[in-house]
C-alpha cells in the first residue's frame, strides 16, 4: 500500500492503482480534445492521487495535464501537508487567507507555466460540483476565456469512477458487512417509546464499532407521518408509537467507499393492504436486482421494474428507481448515474448501485432498496439483512 511521502499517510490504494486511473483519465480527455482538466470534485482529487480532507468548502483545484502524468495543486496552506508528497503530485501551489494571494491567481499563474493556456487550448473543468462556488467560476471563466476555451468536463473522471475494480470492490464489499451491523442494532434499539435520535445513536454506534468510518450523510430516519418525507428528513426527537411505520436509509463507509439500503419497518402487526403494497414493491425490487446484467442498458431495467409496477397498480411516473453509488464525501454518495428509463448508461461488472422501490398511501410511505454489484454473471447482492416489514 502507498504512502504519503510526506507525512506518512496510508493510501487507500498502491501507486499502480493511481498511475492507471491518471492513464485513463488522460485517455478521456484526449477523447474530449482537452489539453488540461481542473478537478473541484473532492472524489475526482481521491480517486486519482489519494488527497482525502473535508475542506473543500475553500477553493482548491488539482490541473490534470493532458501531456503531462504529473499534477500540480492548487490549495490552501493549511492543507498543504495533506497533498503534498501524493503519488503524481509534482507540485502544491498554497494561498493564505490573509495575505494578496488570490487562489484564481495562482491558479492562472501555474496554468501559464504549465504552458496551458494560450490560443487553441482547450481546457476542461468540473462545473457539477459542490466544490466549486459560482463566485470562483465566474472569475476563472473570464481569466481563462480571454485566451483559451474553457469546457465543462463534469463527466471525465465521475464516468471512469462508475467502474470499480477489484481493488475498489474490496473496500465496497467491507461497507456491506458494516450495513448489515448496523441494521442489526437499528432494529434491536426499534421500539415504541423510544426517541428518532436514540435509534439513531445506536445505528452510530454499531456502524463505527464495526469499523465504518463517517459516511457522506448521517443516516436520515423517520417515523409515522414524517415517513412521507422519504428520508429526506434528519431523526428528531419524536417519540415512537405502536404501530407506527418506520424508515431508515442508512449509506455505510468504508475507505470512502458506501453501499448504501434502506428499509421499512412495522412496529406490531401491519394492516393486510400495506403487506400487500410492501409485497408487490418486494417483487418488483427483485426482477430489477434479477434483470442487472451486463451489456444491458440501464433503461431497460427502469422500464421492466414500470412495467410490473403498472400491472399491480402502483407505478409513479417520473421516478426513479436506483442510482450508482461509490466515493462519497458530504454532501452526497451518488454517483453519475440514476437507474431511470432516460438514463444512457450501459451495465458493465464492477459498477455499484442502489436499487429501491417506494409507494405513497394517504398516511405513510413505504421504501425498500438493498445495494448491488453487477458481476460478470449478472448481479451480486451485497448486503445479507432480508426485506422484512414486520419485525422479527
Amino acid at each position: 500500500m502507498s504512502r504519503s511521502s510526506l507525512i506518512g499517510m496510508p493510501l487507500a490504494f498502491d501507486d499502480e492503482e493511481y498511475r492507471v486511473r491518471i492513464q485513463r483519465t488522460q485517455e478521456a480527455m484526449q477523447a474530449a480534445r482537452l489539453d488540461a482538466l481542473l478537478l473541484f470534485h473532492q472524489e475526482s482529487m481521491f480517486y486519482l492521487f489519494g488527497y482525502d480532507q473535508l475542506g473543500y468548502w475553500v477553493y482548491q483545484t488539482a490541473i490534470v495535464p493532458l501531456a503531462d502524468s504529473e499534477i500540480t495543486v492548487v490549495c490552501r496552506e493549511a492543507d498543504h501537508d495533506l497533498v503534498a508528497g501524493l503519488p503524481a503530485v509534482r507540485e502544491v501551489r498554497t494561498w493564505f487567507d490573509d495575505s494578496p494571494d488570490d487562489p484564481v491567481e495562482v491558479t492562472i499563474d501555474a496554468l501559464r507555466k504549465l504552458g496551458l493556456v494560450g490560443p487553441g487550448r482547450r481546457i476542461g473543468i468540473e462545473l457539477r460540483s459542490h466544490a466549486l462556488l459560482p463566485f470562483y467560476y465566474r472569475r476563472l471563466a473570464d481569466k481563462i476565456q480571454r485566451s483559451s476555451e474553457l469546457v465543462d468536463a463534469s463527466d471525465v473522471v465521475t464516468e471512469l469512477r462508475l467502474r470499480k475494480s477489484d481493488a475498489e470492490l474490496v473496500y465496497v464489499r467491507r461497507a456491506a458487512q458494516i450495513l448489515d451491523a448496523t441494521y442489526e442494532a437499528t432494529f434491536r434499539a426499534l421500539r415504541p417509546g423510544v426517541r428518532e435520535n436514540e435509534v439513531l445513536g445506536a445505528a452510530m454506534e454499531a456502524m463505527f464499532d464495526a469499523g465504518g468510518e463517517p459516511p457522506a450523510i448521517i443516516p436520515p430516519l423517520a417515523s409515522g407521518p414524517r415517513t412521507l418525507a422519504s428520508t429526506h428528513g434528519a431523526a428528531t426527537n419524536r417519540v415512537l408509537q405502536p404501530d407506527d411505520l418506520f424508515q431508515f436509509e442508512a449509506g455505510t463507509c468504508f475507505q470512502r467507499y458506501h453501499t448504501v439500503g434502506v428499509q421499512s419497518k412495522w412496529l406490531g402487526s401491519a394492516p393486510e393492504g400495506v403487506l400487500r403494497d410492501y409485497e408487490a414493491l418486494r417483487e418488483a425490487l427483485a426482477l430489477g436486482v434479477d434483470a442487472l446484467k451486463p451489456g444491458r442498458p440501464i433503461a431497460e431495467v427502469a422500464k421492466a421494474v414500470n412495467g410490473r409496477l403498472s400491472e399491480s397498480g402502483r407505478h409513479e411516473p417520473g421516478r426513479h428507481i436506483g442510482y450508482g453509488t461509490g466515493l462519497g464525501y458530504p454532501p452526497t454518495w451518488l454517483d453519475n448515474l440514476r437507474v431511470k428509463e432516460t438514463d444512457p448508461h450501459v451495465l458493465y461488472p464492477g459498477m455499484v448501485l442502489f436499487m429501491f422501490l417506494h409507494y405513497k398511501s394517504r398516511t405513510d410511505l413505504l421504501f425498500l432498496g438493498e445495494p448491488v454489484v453487477v458481476t460478470e454473471a449478472g448481479s451480486e447482492r451485497l448486503s445479507r439483512t432480508p426485506l422484512t416489514l414486520e419485525m422479527e
